[in-house]
């Protein structure tokens, strides 16, 4: 399927139902582009399973930096194919990608939630639900202390078979009701204090341990949780917020997730959302996909979350990892070449295609690729 790279998610979802198809992997965010999807080579709750974004796109159509239009896949220009997925929009503008599609079978999911008792526990019961369901994550509590640190809910997910129930619902364009959610209430911004947030975690988690294990969810409510609230950034202002991702090599991941959630609990204001994924094997260059524990946790923008997500970088490069370039605020030149060993290589194909670095960004500038 041959798709404009400035269709966004939400109109394309739509488009594909109608013949009974869908995307294998998509992010958490309606309103990305597909080349803004390519350019963060963007993953879902199903890297294990499936990849990123790049693992199923076959052929770009790209404009240099030198204006000169291309076709590039794997065989003709393969570096520079390789180098734009990922490569944050510095190699040129993707106009068009071929992406390949799966049978959309059914408009709902199996889903399985999990509260757990501590981060053990989580880890835990994250690798067995990703045994089981091909969509999954946990939602962590950086705030919990003593033995139910790192609590957390774990949902995974699978689109339903001919022989589940559920799968009466006929998959079509009402499939996703991907209608912007309602607007975030102005009054619970409270809910971004240390209070508050505690306060939140606490009775989420509580309702999640009473409640039901085995759902059927549309499937927007498992791949798109956030776009339930309109604008629900807005809860983060005036000063907006960070949004920090590392991956963590599966050797150290239960250290250096620990480290990361106390870090995270040491700032003035605890981080108000966590997320924990298992990631698979990654497509190198620019990518930050590879195997291992990717974590994302956001941060409300005040004095001194800048200096705790310093040191969350540097931690995550002495384990090996790498912080997504895609959400990156505060990495250092040194480190990011720490972090990608393939940068040089990438920097190699910038030279040669972009001498004169017409092309840049507030990215590139600052880590100087």
């Amino acid at each position: 399927m041959s798709v404009s790279a400035a269709v966004t998610l939400r109109q394309l979802l739509p488009r594909l139902a109608r013949q009974g198809v869908t995307l294998p992997v998509v992010p958490g965010v309606l309103d990305a582009t597909v080349g803004g999807m390519l350019a963060a080579d963007v993953h879902g709750k199903n890297h294990l399973r499936r990849g990123s974004i790049g693992e199923v796109t076959s052929e770009l159509r790209l404009v240099l930096p030198s204006g000169e239009v291309i076709d590039c896949d794997r065989d003709r220009e393969p570096d520079i194919f390789r180098a734009t997925i990922g490569g944050m929009g510095l190699t040129g503008m993707i106009l068009e990608a071929r992406l390949s599609v799966i049978p959309l079978l059914a408009a709902r999911a199996h889903v399985q939630v999990m509260a757990t008792a501590s981060l053990e526990e989580s880890l835990d019961q994250l690798d067995r639900l990703a045994s089981c369901h091909e969509h999954v994550a946990a939602w962590l509590d950086p705030t919990a202390n003593g033995s139910a640190f790192g609590r957390g809910i774990v949902v995974g997910g699978t689109m339903v078979t001919a022989d589940e129930p559920g799968s009466s619902d006929r998959p079509s364009v009402s499939t996703w009701d991907l209608h912007r959610g309602r607007e975030f209430p102005a009054a619970l911004g409270w809910l971004m204090s240390p209070t508050g947030i505690r306060c939140h975690n606490t009775v989420r988690h509580a309702l999640a341990k009473l409640g039901r294990r085995d759902h059927l969810w549309d499937l927007g409510r498992l791949l798109f949780p956030l776009e339930r609230w309109s604008h629900w950034k807005k809860v983060y202002q005036p000063a907006g917020f960070h949004q920090h991702q590392s991956l963590i090599p599966t050797a150290h991941g239960r250290a250096a997730i620990g480290e990361l959630l106390e870090l995270s609990n040491s700032a003035s204001c605890p981080s108000s959302l966590v997320v924990l994924k298992k990631m698979g094997k990654g497509a190198g260059g620019l990518s930050f996909g590879a195997e291992g524990l990717t974590l994302t946790m956001d941060f409300r923008s005040e004095v001194g979350v800048t200096e705790i997500l310093h040191r969350c970088d540097s931690l995550v490069a002495e384990v090996g990892g790498r912080v997504y370039l895609a959400k990156d605020t505060t990495l250092t030149p040194q480190l990011v070449r720490t972090m990608y060993p393939q940068l040089d290589q990438f920097l190699r194909l910038r030279s040669r295609i972009d001498p004169d670095r017409k092309l840049n960004s507030d990215l590139s500038r600052r880590l100087k690729i």
